[in-house]
């Protein structure tokens, strides 16, 4: 995958995303100032823009997993982050550590996964790369500033890369949609706030896509781009 399909794929998911989300405006809204509506209605959009937002954001961060697969690129050559996340199955089995069976006991069971670590670290020392998305770049719990920058060091990117304010929005975003399902959300929601949360959602998708689109294009990923030590944001 080169530099333009991640853009626009990037781009694609972005556009059908804030197009559901305008379907559905319309058809809660119908036309309504936010002020005017139903607060049941603009809890429903606040819901699905955070939705929208951590989808896209699992999507985006495998697109970039996906373009660095696509390269076949030897471990040597990589940054010791992307090695890491190539492990990141392996260390989930070590970290859980080892439960006794009916046929072997848990000494036993823990040499099988030091093991099994072992060999998959042959594995990838000896070919190309890959890294399974679905593991590295795991959300694990509602996406937040935190959870954003533990999958950015996963994958390499110096966290300065994006800028302090998308931390801010989508930790804004994030603590809206919980006050909702946790019920602190049941009167009048504020127009200002109504508008501000779609905007954020748009402008942190957008600022997402470029981050990930500039790695790609600078190689961010290679080892000998020192990415960490770039303090300019994009």
């Amino acid at each position: 995958m080169n530099v333009s399909e991640m853009r626009a794929q990037l781009e694609a998911d972005i556009l059908w995303r804030l197009d559901e989300i305008r379907h559905l405006r319309n058809l809660l809204l119908q036309g309504e100032e936010p002020e005017k509506a139903s607060v049941y209605s603009l809890r429903a959009i606040l819901v699905m823009q955070y939705a929208h937002l951590e989808g896209f954001t699992r999507t985006a961060l495998s697109l970039y997993i996906d373009a660095i697969n696509s390269q076949s690129l030897p471990a040597k050559s990589l940054r010791p982050e992307l090695l890491a996340s190539a492990l990141a199955g392996e260390f989930d089995t070590l970290r859980r550590g080892a439960s006794a069976t009916a046929d072997e006991g848990k000494m036993t069971t823990r040499a099988r996964h030091q093991i099994a670590f072992v060999q998959r670290l042959q594995q990838l020392s000896e070919g190309p790369i890959s890294i399974a998305a679905e593991v590295a770049v795991s959300l694990e719990m509602n996406l937040g500033s935190d959870v954003l920058k533990k999958c950015l060091v996963a994958l390499g990117i110096s966290t300065e890369k994006v800028r302090r304010d998308q931390y801010t929005a989508i930790d804004f975003v994030k603590n809206v949609r919980n006050d909702i399902a946790h019920g602190g959300r049941k009167e009048k929601i504020p127009s200002g706030l109504f508008t501000a949360h779609l905007k954020k959602c748009e402008e942190f998708m957008n600022e997402l896509a470029r981050v990930l689109t500039r790695a790609v294009s600078e190689k961010w990923f290679l080892v000998q781009v020192d990415n960490n030590a770039a303090k300019d944001t994009v």
